[in-house]
């Protein structure tokens, strides 16, 4: 298997593990609170990855491919790692912000 899979898939493993841990003690909370929380995580979540999408993956794609004539392509592994990352950090930062 190849390394970076390897890795990825403990990363998201890992998270997933967290992001449930998060969600369990956000349940103990009132409802409205809790809904506000991963709205906004969620929320800053799709702007990262619409961010990392735009600015740094897409023209990086393009000057493999137009310039250097090599193939490119996105790790799907990677990149949901990434994603699992940025909403585990989001929601952390979410729920202290907002004193749960």
């Amino acid at each position: 298997m190849n390394t970076s899979i390897l890795i990825s898939f403990i990363v998201i493993s890992i998270s997933l593990g967290l992001i449930v841990y998060l969600f369990i003690s956000l349940s103990k909370r009132g409802d409205e609170l809790q809904k506000h929380i991963k709205d906004k995580s969620v929320i800053q979540t799709f702007y990262f990855t619409i961010f990392y999408l735009v600015i740094i993956a897409i023209p990086k794609m393009l000057y493999v491919d137009i310039i250097k004539g090599d193939k490119f392509g996105l790790n799907p592994f990677a990149i949901l790692a990434l994603i699992s990352v940025s909403f585990l950090l989001s929601l952390m930062i979410n729920k202290k912000k907002y004193g749960v």
